[in-house]
């Protein structure tokens, strides 16, 4: 159980570091990558030091194992906290944006691949593996007094167990609402939109109706050159969403 979590850890810290180093070599080597991101070199250096460090950290056994891993499920919970206000912009501004890119194509534009990634990944499988290394702590505990043993360990239980069934409910209302169709219309908007508009429109929201053939489509664009977001409904009333960043139009 120890060499299996040790490993996905690992394994998670490689793909994370291979998503920052290719990040770190675009901003240093395509012109106006760096600037349409709005990465900071240093911040992207040090994303990847730290990907290294976890990776060699993990794979080689140790007592600091058990740091790391609390570590990673502090940081996991602090994110989902705040998950609301943080997921818009850091989706595209982490280092670790070709994870999230790969998990968002597996899901053909639905939200499920990436809510797997952000529940079942950072949430559930970082609170299970820092339960798990940190043992030593809490298993005395229940020993010696088992009241507080048992509310102290069910916090982790339960934290895990929500996730999961958060995600579940996810799924469930993911299937009924959304829309691939409505999803590509509204990626058409964002990324096609002239970089006038976008500039026009800056900070503000605008609601029309499109029509492609004899289908028509809701659409309402939240503009801004650090991220445009369109929420399309389709005449069966689900919806798809996208967003991207559109700084190219702004530079300057």
């Amino acid at each position: 159980m120890r060499t299996a979590l040790r490993l996905i850890q690992a394994f998670v810290s490689l793909v994370t570091l291979a998503s920052a180093l290719a990040v770190l070599w675009s901003d240093l080597t395509v012109p106006g990558y760096r600037e349409h991101y709005r990465d900071a070199v240093w911040f992207v250096t040090l994303y990847a030091a730290m990907q290294l460090g976890l990776l060699v950290g993990f794979f080689r056994d140790g007592p600091h194992v058990k740091w790391l891993a609390l570590a990673k499920a502090v940081a996991a919970w602090l994110f989902l906290v705040n998950f609301l206000a943080l997921w818009p912009y850091w989706k595209v501004w982490t280092p670790a944006r070709y994870v999230y890119v790969l998990f968002e194509q597996w899901g053909g534009g639905s939200q499920v691949g990436l809510m797997a990634l952000v529940l079942l990944g950072r949430g559930a499988f970082n609170t299970l593996a820092a339960f798990y290394f940190t043992r030593e702590w809490w298993m005395p505990l229940r020993e010696r007094m088992p009241l507080l043993g048992r509310i102290v360990t069910i916090l982790p239980v339960a934290a895990t167990g929500g996730c999961i069934w958060f995600f579940m409910m996810l799924v469930s209302e993911e299937l009924r609402t959304f829309s691939p169709e409505a999803h590509a219309v509204a990626r058409e908007v964002v990324l096609t939109a002239p970089c006038e508009q976008v500039r026009a429109r800056e900070g503000t929201t605008t609601e029309d109706v499109r029509q492609r053939g004899d289908r028509r489509y809701e659409v309402r664009v939240s503009w801004s050159c650090a991220l445009t977001r369109a929420t399309v409904r389709v005449p069966d009333g689900r919806i798809g969403t996208f967003a991207a960043p559109r700084a190219e139009c702004c530079a300057g």
